[in-house]
């Protein structure tokens, strides 16, 4: 590619990310409370992300091995009331999970 196509390229990609974030920030995402921030409240703050899901020896395990069968009511409360961004620490693929765990929780008779 050109230089000129280059720049036209990346110029374009920079308003679309622009475009992404103001449209992100206006609209909002208010039915999820927010994650605990760090001292300077940049980033989520992982370790009181995750003091609430420690509490339950193998819940996060479990579910990330698919070891369905063994999760329990107070697994899925702690969990599933985590933050959006809180879930996303515990787990690599946070909206794979959380309906996994929305699902599993329905079956066991939770929510």
């Amino acid at each position: 590619m050109s230089e000129n196509m280059q720049r036209v390229c990346v110029s374009i990609l920079t308003v679309m990310v622009l475009m992404l974030s103001i449209s992100k920030v206006t609209k909002g995402n208010n039915d999820h409370a927010p994650a605990p921030m760090s001292e300077k409240g940049l980033l989520p703050n992982p370790i009181s992300c995750v003091a609430d899901a420690r509490k339950i020896p193998d819940c996060v395990e479990a579910i990330k091995q698919g070891h369905l069968k063994i999760i329990k009511k107070e697994c899925c409360i702690i969990l599933l009331s985590l933050p959006e961004d809180c879930f996303g620490i515990l787990f690599p693929i946070r909206f794979y999970y959380r309906i996994i765990l929305k699902i599993t929780c329905k079956l066991i008779g939770i929510f």
